[in-house]
């Protein structure tokens, strides 16, 4: 689950998860800037890492550490 803001990044950030790694959406809200992934563990966290990582480095958005709980 992540949640993005500006919210409509959420959108963005779906783009970025499905073509990064064979994952589902299984949410999104451009309202809230909810996405939730779905799909194998490794697949999930490739995606997650290539949204943060374009966020930072491509968009110069600030980002949080990446956890898992």
């Amino acid at each position: 689950i992540l949640t993005v803001v500006p919210y409509e990044s959420s959108v963005i950030a779906a783009d970025i998860a499905t073509k990064a790694a064979d994952i589902y959406l299984g949410f999104v809200d451009r309202f809230s800037g909810t996405l939730i992934i779905t799909g194998e563990l490794a697949e999930v966290e490739t995606a997650v890492r290539e949204i943060v990582r374009y966020f930072r480095e491509e968009m110069g958005f600030a980002s949080c550490r990446i956890t898992k709980r």
